[in-house]
């Protein structure tokens, strides 16, 4: 059973302190650079940008098979700059103000800025890569970061579709989220010495947390506090993002129900003082409650996997980012 209230990311931290602080130092060093705009956004981003949740795991995941080697440091940096590098071009895109009560890279700067570090970061972490050398990291990263801009793209393609699936839902949130997770948590097994078998083992622990992660986030567009969050609810239909507790609730909703609310939303009268109706219609018929469901169940699947971690404290610190993963409130 999951505890109500979640593991703060200082407790999932505490085994690899020492490592994490080393990630820090390498992490501000990628923003070392002669063109000043790429410190002045870098400092931006140390403020509205990442909790550094993917890195930690990687880090955990490298302990928890022998030790962090330098590979472990330079992969959860290279994880970290493909992340926020995502999260600056998703904001582009979005045209978002806001992130984490933040303004965003293209609202405190412009969007050509937010593109061109989008790409700056990028580029910086194949560097890294190439430069220590760690081509199985490589492939990895390299394959997540192709699927990453396929599952983009799928989102764009499938905007404002209230007809979609829970099957085409699912495929995007595992290309956009689950599969950087899932690939820097072999990154890390692979770094600490984990065998094959453990490092697949690894890869699927970080898929089912990445897909329960983003059924959370995509819950507190109906559920979340603004002033938590740090985003407007309904944030995410504005932008033609039809998430999974919306999919389901039209799905069991009575067909003249789901006809109202589909005219509702087209017409995007939810924004004029309907929104409260739209986080009801999505509460009554199920929606929430599938979808904490849905996020449940992923988040076991997830602590299944961690049978094959040895290092017992690590074990619980990934279980407890599982938890964190599902109980969070931004």
């Amino acid at each position: 059973m999951l505890p109500a209230e979640p593991p703060t990311l200082e407790t999932i931290r505490s085994p690899i302190a020492e490592p994490f602080e080393r990630f820090q130092t390498e992490l501000d060093d990628a923003f070392l650079c002669d063109v000043g705009l790429v410190g002045t956004v870098g400092a931006h981003l140390h403020r509205a940008y990442g909790k550094r949740f993917r890195p930690t795991l990687v880090l955990l995941a490298a302990k928890g098979f022998g030790a962090v080697t330098d590979e472990a440091i330079f992969g959860a940096v290279v994880v970290e700059l493909i992340h926020t590098a995502t999260l600056i071009h998703d904001d582009s895109v979005d045209k978002s103000l806001l992130r984490r009560g933040l303004p965003t890279v293209n609202s405190a700067f412009n969007n050509d800025t937010a593109i061109l570090m989008g790409d700056y970061l990028y580029s910086k972490a194949f560097s890294i890569l190439v430069n220590k050398r760690m081509y199985e990291a490589m492939d990895l990263l390299a394959d997540a970061t192709h699927r990453m801009s396929q599952g983009e793209l799928r989102q764009i393609e499938q905007k404002n579709r209230l007809d979609l699936a829970e099957k085409e839902y699912m495929r995007v949130i595992d290309e956009k989220t689950a599969c950087l997770m899932s690939a820097g948590c072999e990154l890390g097994a692979n770094a600490g010495g984990a065998d094959g078998k453990r490092r697949a083992a690894l890869n699927r622990f970080g898929r089912a947390l990445g897909l329960a992660f983003q059924i959370t986030d995509d819950l507190f567009d109906y559920l979340g506090a603004e002033k938590v969050t740090g985003k407007t609810g309904g944030n995410d239909l504005d932008g033609g993002k039809i998430t999974l507790p919306l999919i389901n609730a039209l799905r069991e909703a009575p067909e003249g129900e789901r006809r109202d609310m589909e005219d509702l939303i087209r017409s995007r009268d939810f924004r004029n003082g309907h929104w409260s109706d739209v986080v009801r219609f999505v509460t009554v018929h199920g929606g929430v409650a599938y979808s904490q469901k849905r996020s449940t169940e992923l988040a076991e699947r997830a602590e299944e996997e961690l049978a094959s971690v040895p290092d017992p404290e690590i074990r619980e610190s990934l279980q407890n980012a599982v938890r964190y993963a599902v109980t969070r409130e931004r």
